[in-house]
């Protein structure tokens, strides 16, 4: 009994239905308490429909788990692969294309072969070398079972594919390849009138077509010639079922590249987004530095005609806390570094105000040391405390900096003694600017707020995540 049989071959012998368990549906009808079994028969070319419904099935479950892994991800929407990566490419496709190979070949479902459009798809991914090997690898079960010419035509399918990756001069264009073969010669149709070339969306299809169209003359041909086929294909009884298991290979090539290429454009979303989100931090970032300069050296230019050392002396603090963040421009840094800026920045303002004006108290959580924090952060709170807080009091008063670890949080608070403010009061560049910088950074999870008392003195505390997994929208 050939394959697929008529379906004159059918009636009621079980052993002919044990023979093709694909080829019956039962039905269990419940009817008045009874059960009755009804049995559906398809045709040859019915059962071919099907097979290749369950096949395009396949391979979008098989795209669609593979880029749930982000190893996968990284490796194939890598432009150029060295070698290894080539290996572990290959890898991955070969052994999932060679067990569906040797699925048909041991039990006869022909619904988990891939051979022609898996082999594509991995030298259009990889490249011929990575193509021709999976291929080699993916015809030997069907080699052995006497189809002689399954390894030269799937290696033939895999070099075809990486052929097409390397004349292809835009590579974006067969990420857009669809599943839809309408799709792709409109497209293809409007580049070739608009820029008189054939587009990698073209070449794919024919490509495709016409690798399919061989494999279907030569099994043709070679129909009775020999006890086992030489070449594995689909036996249509119909020229539209025939059409349908060209356009079904097509679609196992396009359902891939749609899924992979919709992972590659949220990828691409998220780079740019996080760019975008960079490129503001960055920004907020250096405002700090020209607002804390001009600050510095208008100290320093009152100080000029009445105090010459003094202003010396200022410039040249100023010149060695430039010289730290000219060599340490990181957006985060262990508290301890950021610490270790304020004391050289209160240095500096103590020589501005004299040391008895300015009192610093600590109270620092040696557990919170190492925990990163946005680079000067803690700055402009200090720069605030002392500039509208102490200088105004002709006595002076202190600053308190306190830093502990509560759990999965850092608390860090700035206090002062100082004239205090009532409503808005403090709102300028630099508490904008610490504000903006931790909702970039830690979006809601982190905390501001500013406590101040008129003729007591301010209170500003940040709690902010000690693991950064930043939360950046």
């Amino acid at each position: 009994m050939g394959w697929p049989p008529d379906t004159a071959s059918f009636g009621t012998d079980p052993e002919v239905l044990e023979t093709y368990p694909f080829y019956i549906i039962y039905l269990i009808v419940s009817t008045k308490g009874a059960k009755r079994v009804a049995r559906v028969t398809l045709s040859g070319d019915q059962y071919v429909l099907f097979v290749l419904l369950f096949k395009l099935g396949i391979m979008a479950s098989f795209a669609s788990a593979l880029v749930t892994s982000s190893f996968f991800k990284r490796l194939i929407f890598l432009d150029r692969r060295n070698t290894r990566e080539n290996w572990q490419f290959a890898l991955i496709f070969g052994l999932v294309l060679t067990a569906g190979s040797a699925v048909r070949v041991l039990v006869g479902y022909e619904g988990v072969d891939l051979s022609l459009s898996g082999t594509f798809l991995v030298g259009l991914m990889g490249g011929m070398v990575p193509g021709s090997l999976v291929g080699f690898v993916v015809s030997l079960p069907g080699t052995l079972r006497g189809e002689w010419l399954s390894l030269p035509f799937i290696v033939l399918c895999g070099f075809v594919g990486g052929l097409i990756r390397r004349r292809s001069t835009r590579r974006d264009e067969f990420w857009d390849f669809s599943p839809f073969p309408l799709n792709n010669i409109v497209r293809s149709v409007r580049i070739f009138r608009d820029e008189g070339r054939v587009d990698s969306r073209a070449a794919i299809l024919s490509s495709v077509l016409a690798l399919e169209i061989l494999r279907t003359v030569v099994a043709g041909v070679t129909v009775g010639v020999t006890a086992t086929p030489i070449l594995f294909t689909f036996g249509t009884g119909h020229w539209l079922v025939t059409l349908c298991v060209w356009l079904a290979t097509l679609a196992c090539v396009g359902i891939p590249l749609k899924i992979w290429n919709n992972t590659r454009v949220e990828v691409l979303l998220e780079e740019q987004r996080s760019a975008a989100v960079q490129a503001r931090f960055d920004a907020l970032r250096s405002q700090i530095n020209p607002h804390f300069l001009f600050n510095t050296l208008n100290a320093a230019t009152s100080s000029l005609w009445s105090d010459p050392e003094r202003a010396r002396h200022i410039l040249v603090k100023l010149s060695n806390i430039f010289r730290r963040l000219l060599h340490g421009s990181e957006d985060f840094v262990p508290l301890s570094r950021e610490l270790e800026f304020i004391d050289d920045y209160l240095s500096l303002e103590e020589a501005r105000f004299g040391k008895d004006k300015i009192g610093v108290e600590k109270e620092i959580d040696p557990r919170s040391l190492d925990v990163p924090v946005p680079s000067m952060i803690l700055q402009p709170l200090v720069e605030n405390a002392i500039r509208h807080g102490l200088s105004p009091k002709i006595e002076g008063g202190a600053i308190r900096i306190e830093a502990r670890r509560d759990g999965e949080n850092l608390r860090l608070v700035i206090r002062d003694d100082g004239m205090g403010f009532s409503g808005e009061g403090r709102q300028g560049i630099g508490i904008n600017n610490v504000r903006e910088r931790l909702a970039f950074a830690y979006g809601t999870r982190a905390a501001f707020t500013i406590d101040s008392v008129p003729g007591k003195g301010t209170s500003v505390e940040i709690t902010l995540p000690v693991e950064r997994g930043l939360e950046r929208g």
